[in-house]
């Protein structure tokens, strides 16, 4: 018995570290304001927007607006807009949920009269480092 009370311990600690390493999906889009738009129009647009997302089935997708303290070329972009999800199957019910919806398509749209995002990019994220908090 104490033999099956190990193994299924070591399974069990295998099984959370493979959780806290485990890959996300993070996606970057690079923006610049169309004409006579600014920040204000993007978080106005942001209001909107968790209201529509917070309506989804799956709401597993965290976001940022993050602006350039400085780069290489400050004048490429005005905000990245960072979002992630927990896992791919996530990722692919949330974009079906959003894109799909006549809601999200609408206020897609919307958000491409504020912004043109010449870059879109999807990455795999995987932890090296986690804060403990102490």
């Amino acid at each position: 018995m104490k033999n099956l009370t190990r193994v299924l311990t070591a399974a069990v600690l295998l099984m959370l570290s493979q959780l806290s390493t485990a890959a996300n999906p993070v996606e970057f889009w690079g923006c610049k304001f169309n004409d006579g738009k600014s920040m204000s129009d993007l978080m106005s647009w942001t209001e909107q927007w968790n209201r529509v997302v917070d309506e989804l089935p799956d709401d597993g997708y965290n976001a940022w607006v993050m602006t350039p303290m400085f780069k290489s070329n400050m004048t490429a972009l005005d905000f990245l807009w960072v979002g992630a999800w927990p896992d791919y199957s996530q990722m692919g019910s949330g974009l079906d949920s959003f894109f799909n919806g006549e809601e999200g398509s609408a206020l897609f749209a919307k958000f491409l009269e504020i912004t043109t995002c010449e870059i879109h990019d999807l990455y795999s994220s995987t932890p090296v480092r986690e804060n403990s908090g102490d």
